[in-house]
C-alpha cells in the first residue's frame, strides 16, 4: 500500500539506470516521498519552476550534459527560495577537488554513489533521517 505523499524530492541525473535505482530505493525506504526526476540541470530548473511543490531535498548528479551538478548548485544557491533547501551532490567521483568545489558552491553534502541496491536503500533512509524529510512541508 502506497502512503500518502507528504514531501517532494527532486533528483537530477542523466543516467536512466541511476534514476531507476533511486526510484526503487525511495519506494522502499520513503514511499511517502514524491520523487521528481530531471535529466540534467536545465530540466531540473524547469521542473522546479513548474512545480507547485517546494522541494524538501534536491539531489544533483555531478556530471550531466547542458547544465552539470555544480553549475546547477550555483544557480540554486543564488535563488532565494532555495538558499536553505538541502542540496546533495551525488556522484561516482571520489575526487577531493570535486568535493571541495561542491561544498564551496553550497552543497550540504557530497555523497559517492553506492555500488549496490542495499547500500543505496540504506543511504536513502539516512537522507530521510538526516534531513528530517518527514517533517518537511
Amino acid at each position: 500500500m502506497k502512503l500518502k505523499t507528504t514531501y517532494s524530492v527532486f533528483v537530477a541525473d542523466d543516467d536512466d539506470d541511476d534514476r531507476l535505482l533511486m526510484k526503487v530505493a525511495f519506494d522502499l525506504r520513503c514511499p511517502e516521498a514524491n520523487i521528481r526526476f530531471a535529466i540534467d540541470g536545465l530540466d531540473l530548473l524547469e521542473a522546479l519552476n513548474d512545480s507547485p511543490d517546494r522541494p524538501c531535498l534536491i539531489i544533483l548528479d555531478l556530471n550531466m550534459p547542458r547544465l552539470n551538478g555544480l553549475e546547477s548548485l550555483q544557480i540554486l544557491r543564488n535563488t532565494p527560495v532555495y538558499i536553505h533547501t538541502p542540496i546533495i551532490v551525488f556522484s561516482t567521483s571520489d575526487n577531493d577537488q570535486d568535493k571541495a568545489e561542491a561544498y564551496a558552491k553550497g552543497a550540504n553534502e557530497y555523497i559517492v554513489k553506492p555500488v549496490d541496491m542495499h547500500a543505496l536503500a540504506e543511504l536513502v533512509n539516512k537522507l530521510k533521517e538526516d534531513w528530517n524529510l518527514e517533517t518537511c512541508n
